[in-house]
């Protein structure tokens, strides 16, 4: 008797345990792991999710709100995004002011703008549109720019 019960508080303990590192992490469906902290950070210790070379992106997540981070190459943040479910904002992040067009509130995209796909997602995408006016964009899958 005495074993079962030494079995089960061992059992219990180790769920206690690791449920702190199961709940930390979160994917984006594509297997990219979402971190708990960091964010803000100019080189957080979570996975590069870029698709551009010249861009850094990082997810994270925290009480069902994800966010994703873009720095460029020297460390800077540029954009933070967040995402509740279908709403998106942009928060006030990074050394330069920018402008962001969202899927409740587009923005026109300037004349001679080159856009560049800097993380996709399963159901949305941050696109940069570099050129003389730059604009960042998120694009939920199946909508127009």
């Amino acid at each position: 008797m005495m074993r079962v019960e030494t079995c089960r508080t061992l059992c219990f303990a180790a769920m206690v345990a690791l449920a702190p590192i199961a709940m930390a992490q979160k994917d984006d469906s594509h297997g990219n792991q979402l971190a708990s902290h960091g964010l803000g950070d100019s080189s957080p210790k979570v996975r590069d999710m870029s698709l551009d070379a010249r861009w850094k992106v990082y997810g994270f997540t925290r009480d069902g709100i994800s966010y994703y981070q873009i720095n460029d190459l020297a460390g800077r943040v540029q954009i933070i995004v967040g995402r509740a479910d279908d709403a998106f904002w942009a928060l006030p992040s990074g050394e330069t002011a920018f402008r962001v067009s969202l899927p409740s509130q587009r923005l026109p995209l300037p004349e001679r703008v080159v856009p560049s796909v800097i993380y996709r997602g399963p159901d949305f995408s941050i696109v940069h549109y570099a050129g003389g006016d730059a604009l960042w964009s998120v694009e939920v899958s199946g909508a127009s720019p």
